[in-house]
């Protein structure tokens, strides 16, 4: 005796499948996207400071009437560097000072703005009114260090926050602050 089964239909099954796994593939790759995103306004914004330190290194020399000009030529050449990243990370500053090398030898490593002689540990990016504390860029001496700092918030296209409940999963955060330095030593 032979039976004969009829295969079950199941309609709708294949698309609500497709729809659970395209959703998942989905969440993957954007994470994938904004990662590298994330990686390439790190490296660019790397580079720039790279080069921004560099920049000052090889220009220390200038009459002291033109040091905020030249200051400013070098906050603009760091910046042309960015190519346009500095559109990515929102409230994007440039500093240029002189460092001192004595954060060098902490673990790890830490770049410290030379500062007035009381030793008062100094913001680069705050504006001082009465006589700034840290030190130009240009009063830098042959194997002092000069310090190029890019800093900002980069801002995800696609911030990824589930809540469940009491369960808050954060996959991609609202926000991840970017701090670069580059240190280069002074030629003059």
């Amino acid at each position: 005796m032979r039976l004969t089964t009829r295969p079950t239909r199941r309609r709708g099954s294949t698309l609500v499948e497709s729809a659970l796994v395209i959703g998942v593939f989905l969440l993957v790759l954007f994470g994938i996207f904004e990662y590298c995103r994330f990686l390439m306004v790190l490296h660019v914004t790397n580079n720039a400071a790279r080069d921004g330190a560099r920049y000052a290194a090889v220009n220390v020399h200038c009459p002291s009437d033109q040091v905020a000009a030249k200051q400013a030529a070098i906050v603009a050449y760091t910046k042309a560097r960015l190519g346009g990243i500095d559109k990515h990370v929102q409230g994007c500053q440039i500093a240029v000072y002189s460092c001192d090398s004595s954060g060098f030898a902490s673990s790890p490593p830490k770049v410290v703005p030379k500062s007035n002689p009381s030793g008062s540990t100094v913001d680069p990016f705050k504006t001082y009114s009465a006589g700034n504390p840290v030190a130009d860029w240009n009063a830098a001496t042959f194997t002092d260090r000069i310090a190029v700092t890019v800093k900002g918030t980069y801002r995800p296209v696609i911030p990824l926050n589930i809540d469940i409940g009491r369960l808050k999963l954060s996959i991609i955060p609202d926000y991840i602050p970017v701090e670069v330095t580059a240190v280069m030593g002074s030629e003059g």
